[in-house]
């Protein structure tokens, strides 16, 4: 084996540990290195062909033809097979796989494969239990995607000094075992060779390649041989665009481009951001990052993101009961779990993005909601019954004298709502905007509170659509989603055979027979906004690694004046679920 090839192949890790070193080196020797520049197919969707390739070095991504163009179904990552399906079956590929960088990848032929399995007939087991556990896998599970490798960190500004904030980078990774390794240009600018590239795949962890228009030929030589590109820029510089990002092009996208991140440095006394948007002119990314100076909790949170194991939460609608978000979050935070993204529909658009404003700060929060209790915003604010029975005045203006002027973007740890475009009958995620506009907007129950005015076009409750937003927080590299649902519908039968009348119901509760056992007008349409997204969610215990349905059936939609009680409760059940997590599942103590 020569050299180069030793150092790619040293660093694949063996795919199924249960294979020993000496029979890995064996199927190394059997099968066929094939060597893949960026842009080259390994195979096309439909082709038949019965081989199975494993990644040895570099990355693939898996392309699916939807008929208006190619789909990006995911990447491939060293170690990970490719095509085991077809060696099973026989039937055509289901997926085109392409290289987006310079990889390596092993090809084994259905001959050469029985061959090893007369050898060591276990590998036909642990094939087998693989490809099965691959279809077993829950909804969550398939759409993660394997942690980059190397990380291009390229400086907006040749004069931007980057050694003042990788001390905390490097803390939190010998600390904490996430194995981030950076390298400066200064070090590598005489050894750009493919060799040294090449070694990086035998490193251990995650390597960051600091470069910039310094040296352009290390520059394009990390940008070429990256999984993903990260723009580093101080937060108070000039946000117009840079001439290394028009030479780079750096915020294209096809099929071929790398996720791109952008890194917003702050000076650690920073209290908060403010005006985020004038970096997105002109410029498209996946998504910015905040890291302030000296900042543990920043530079933990951007560890945990580059190497693909961060921790995201998304918070349910329900009214009143989500107090109940503000009690699990506690609980999480006793507890040493760290949130790294949050989201939420409804109620849960409103305390995840309140506590994200406060920065988990609970003696914050415990104020703003004594404040908004004491001014009981859904009392006395009933309006002519044209499009709400509810004017949704108290409401608005308690969102404005509370986040004033500040965006989602401005936010520390990255935030979404959802709302339901009423124009057109869409979910839409909001991780851009005015906050207080964006939650009001998210929390206009239809019917209840009027709708709300967003880019030209109507938007009511999120919840109409998606009560429990799971599918926006995929966007991000999560290793782990906790989903807190408040919408724990039960089945319960009715004892007479017709709806009663108002007057009826009124006669009942005054003489306390309790005869009508039927929710009230706030609990119906409650009710009736999770019935369609409960529906189309089918079995949403699949879509996180962690579901908690929370069981507060006995509070009322609007009844603010429990909000104690619930947060307790928030707080007790979210502790049971925490605490029934089997040591070895608990993440966030790893």
């Amino acid at each position: 084996m020569d050299q180069q090839l030793a150092i790619e192949t040293n660093a694949a890790p063996k795919p199924f540990n249960l294979l020993d070193e000496a029979f890995w080196e064996e199927i190394l020797e059997k099968g066929t290195k094939i060597h893949l520049n960026s842009g080259q197919y390994l195979f096309h969707e439909g082709e038949k062909k019965t081989i199975i390739y494993f990644v040895i070095s570099g990355r693939l991504r898996a392309l699916k033809n939807t008929g208006k163009g190619q789909m990006i179904l995911g990447d491939i990552g060293i170690g990970e097979p490719v095509g085991e399906f077809a060696l099973f079956t026989g039937e055509p590929r289901m997926a085109s796989v392409i290289a987006i960088r310079k990889s390596i990848v092993l090809k084994i032929t259905q001959e050469e494969y029985l061959n090893l399995v007369t050898k060591k007939p276990e590998l036909a087991t642990t094939m087998t239990s693989f490809v099965i556990n691959r279809q077993r896998r829950n909804t969550f599970e398939r759409r993660k995607s394997s942690p980059p490798k190397t990380v291009a960190l390229v400086k907006m500004d040749q004069s931007l000094d980057l050694n003042t904030w990788i001390p905390g980078m490097m803390e939190y990774s010998e600390k904490e075992g996430s194995s981030v390794h950076v390298h400066l240009e200064n070090k590598n600018s005489s050894d750009q060779g493919e060799e040294f590239f090449s070694s990086l795949e035998a490193k251990p962890g995650t390597q960051i390649l600091i470069c910039g228009r310094e040296n352009m030929t290390w520059t394009q030589q990390c940008l070429l041989y990256a999984d993903l590109v990260i723009v580093a820029t101080h937060f108070d510089s000039d946000p117009r665009l840079r001439p290394i990002e028009r030479e780079l092009n750096l915020y294209s996208f096809g099929i071929l481009n790398k996720k791109t991140y952008l890194l917003l440095l702050h000076e650690g006394r920073a209290e908060t951001a403010i005006n985020t948007r004038k970096w997105y002119e002109g410029r498209s990314f996946h998504m910015h990052i905040h890291l302030r100076r000296n900042h543990k909790g920043d530079s933990k949170r951007f560890c945990r993101i580059i190497t693909n194991k961060a921790t995201g939460i998304v918070l349910g609608g329900g009214g009143a009961k989500g107090y109940a978000h503000l009690g699990a979050l506690k609980a999480m935070s006793e507890r040493g779990l760290e949130v790294d993204f949050i989201g939420g529909a409804s109620a849960g658009a409103i305390y995840g993005m309140t506590i994200n404003y406060m920065q988990f700060k609970p003696e914050k929060m415990q104020e703003i909601i004594k404040d908004s209790v004491a001014r009981k915003l859904t009392s006395n604010d009933l309006s002519l019954p044209v499009i709400s029975m509810m004017s949704g005045k108290k409401i608005k203006k308690f969102l404005k004298e509370t986040f004033l002027d500040t965006r989602i973007e401005d936010l520390w740890i990255n935030s979404f709502c959802v709302t339901t475009n009423y124009n057109t009958a869409k979910l839409e995620t909001h991780r851009k905007g005015p906050i207080w506009k964006t939650i009001l907007a998210s929390i206009s129950v239809p019917g209840i509170f009027p709708p709300v005015v967003l880019n030209k076009n109507l938007h009511i409750d999120g919840s109409v659509m998606d009560t429990l937003p799971i599918e926006p927080m995929y966007d991000y590299p999560v290793e782990n989603i906790i989903a807190i649902s408040l919408s724990n519908l039960q089945e319960a039968e009715i004892d007479f055979e017709e709806t009663p009348s108002s007057w009826k119901l009124l006669w009942d509760k005054v003489t306390r027979r309790n005869k009508y056992q039927i929710p009230g007008f706030y609990s119906i349409v409650e009710n009736s906004l999770n019935l369609n997204s409960m529906n189309k969610q089918g079995n949403i215990s699949d879509q996180a690694s962690h579901y908690w349905p929370m069981d507060l059936n006995q509070y009322n939609f609007l009844d603010d004046s429990k909000w104690e009680e619930i947060q307790e409760q928030g707080y007790i059940q979210a502790s049971k679920y925490l605490d029934a997590i089997p040591e070895e599942d608990r993440f966030w103590e790893k």
